[in-house]
């Protein structure tokens, strides 16, 4: 009999310090992250490296204001956004390494519904246009 209390106790310790560590230990509301840096740390031998992965920027809406990627340091991707009032993102802008414009997107929306997508080079010349046409119910 007391072995099976013991196993009862045993599997209910478990089960509640598993059940603690699955849940979050604090909540962040969308709207209150700023910035988010993704650090990468790789270990040669005794040698320790660390890079930045990433760099996210938000709004005060917890929108993405802007993207950056690294490898080993080094950019490799950079995007910036921008929303109308309703959250929706209206531009999206691509730049090069060296932080030079590479081609930008428009979009447009009819009743929260993205209508057209129109892509320029750094120019102002469009290489792109699409447009999204909808069936409803």
């Amino acid at each position: 009999m007391k072995k099976k209390h013991s196993i009862i106790f045993f599997l209910l310790f478990i089960g509640l310090s598993l059940n603690g560590y699955c849940q979050k230990s604090s909540s962040i509301p969308k709207g209150n992250i700023k910035r988010l840096v993704v650090l990468e740390e790789k270990a040669d031998m005794m040698i320790k490296k660390q890079f930045k992965e990433s760099e996210t920027y938000y709004d005060q809406k917890g929108n993405i204001v802007e993207e950056i990627e690294y490898k080993q340091g080094k950019v490799t991707r950079h995007f910036k956004y921008q929303y109308d009032s309703d959250n929706n993102k209206i531009r999206e802008e691509e730049y090069d390494p060296a932080g030079k414009l590479k081609e930008y997107s428009e979009y447009k929306f009819d009743k929260g519904l993205r209508v057209e997508k129109i892509v320029y080079d750094a120019g102002n010349k469009v290489k792109l246009r699409k447009i999204y046409n909808y069936t409803l119910y």
